[in-house]
């Protein structure tokens, strides 16, 4: 998949998305595009496969897991279940960073983060700065502690003083290690809101595919002032 290049910042992430079909090996079951991992050596297959950033991490920790949890790890990625779980999770108030399901097995996480290339005023007013600077959001889903799927975006603005004066775009990427789900998102909306507020935003549609059952739907927005990040959310559509 994409990961939009932003002014002044590196990507975070890029991956690509694919599902998968069984073939078949001399010594054991792999994976291929189309359809759902039945093994613990498909998965890790079509894992080492990607020859992507954390593909081959994700499959380590997933080969360091006994044996009953990878059947559960695959159980729960193999039903559309655990895809539309995440979306919901999404739906949780913002201040929930963290959602605990699945008794422990599945935790849905909210990370923020900034960079800034501002340089303050006097040392007394810590918001009266200028330059430019990035916020950004991501929502991950964790399965026994490997970090399947996550989704970010972020804005990419500019400050003057207490002010936002401009906003120089978007960006957004995901990985993905689930097989049967692949995401897109939507052209960047980028705005600085009226005052009171003076917030620089970022918004995108997500859209998530289960292989063979449909697609749901998110929206994610971010924004920001002159001290960074200041909140956002990843809502069903």
């Amino acid at each position: 998949m994409s990961n939009t290049t932003r002014r002044g910042f590196v990507g975070l992430m890029a991956a690509t998305v694919g599902a998968l079909t069984l073939a078949a090996l001399p010594s054991q079951a792999t994976a291929a595009e189309g359809q759902l991992p039945s093994t613990p050596q498909a998965y890790v297959a079509w894992l080492e496969a990607k020859q992507e950033p954390g593909a081959t991490e994700t499959a380590t920790q997933f080969k360091a897991l006994p044996k009953d949890k990878q059947e559960k790890f695959l159980g729960y990625i193999n039903k559309p279940d655990h895809f539309k779980a995440f979306m919901d999770a999404a739906n949780s108030p913002a201040t929930t960073q963290r959602n605990v399901m699945a008794d422990g097995d599945i935790v849905i996480t909210k990370e923020t983060s900034n960079s800034s290339t501002s340089s303050n005023s006097p040392a007394n007013s810590p918001s009266a700065v200028a330059g430019d600077k990035s916020a950004w959001q991501s929502v991950s889903d964790t399965l026994f502690g490997i970090k399947v799927t996550t989704v970010t975006l972020g804005v990419n603005y500019q400050v003057s003083g207490s002010r936002v004066i401009a906003v120089h775009g978007g960006w957004a990427g995901h990985t993905n290690f689930v097989p049967a789900t692949s995401f897109e998102y939507s052209p960047i909306r980028n705005w600085i809101s009226a005052d009171p507020g003076n917030n620089a935003h970022s918004e995108t549609v997500w859209t998530g595919k289960f292989t063979g059952v449909g697609a749901w739907s998110c929206r994610q927005r971010v924004w920001a002032d002159q001290d960074g990040f200041k909140d956002g959310y990843l809502k069903r559509i």
